[in-house]
């Protein structure tokens, strides 16, 4: 009977039990819920990497004249005897273009009927550009090229230096 009576202070054991219960429903409701669900995005960049094409240790070659069998002591050719080098480094597949040599500067001009030619030679490719232009694939990396050069004129060389030049122009 004791149980009916309280004092101001004590509340009954039924209220104390039900606060238990509540207090461990909840943790437990805490603790057994699922976690939250895990997302997760792609995070995009751009970026363009643009085409570059560097030519690079560029040794000049060396040209002499020589002498044409048929021409007795006349110098009638200059031609490589040591080649030219270049690197070529590019980022892409090119189409590479190649000049036969022209006359820069020298005592007299070509004549009418002087044979100018150019040999390339790079991996196993070798090709040959004489009176006009050749064009040829380049693979991207680094490639070496060798360069030479054969002039023959019609008439003979006269004395002085002369200076040809070769353009090799590469396109992505």
């Amino acid at each position: 009977m004791s149980q009916y009576f309280l004092t101001k202070n004590q509340q009954p054991i039924t209220n104390n039990k039900k606060q238990i219960t509540s207090a461990l429903l909840l943790a437990s409701a805490i603790a057994w819920s699922p976690a939250a669900l895990a997302q997760n995005v792609d995070v995009k960049f751009h970026g363009n990497v643009p085409i570059q094409t560097t030519f690079s240790n560029v040794v000049p070659g060396i040209a002499e004249t020589t002498t044409a069998s048929t021409s007795g002591k006349s110098s009638h050719i200059i031609e490589s005897v040591s080649s030219t080098t270049v690197s070529v480094d590019s980022n892409t597949t090119g189409t590479m273009t190649i000049s036969p040599p022209r006359l820069l500067s020298g005592p007299t001009p070509d004549p009418d009927g002087t044979r100018h030619v150019t040999f390339l030679s790079f991996g196993t490719q070798n090709v040959i550009a004489d009176s006009a232009e050749v064009t040829v694939s380049l693979p991207p990396g680094i490639t070496d090229l060798e360069i030479d050069m054969r002039v023959e004129r019609p008439t003979p060389f006269i004395a002085g230096t002369y200076n040809y030049g070769v353009t090799i122009t590469l396109t992505p």
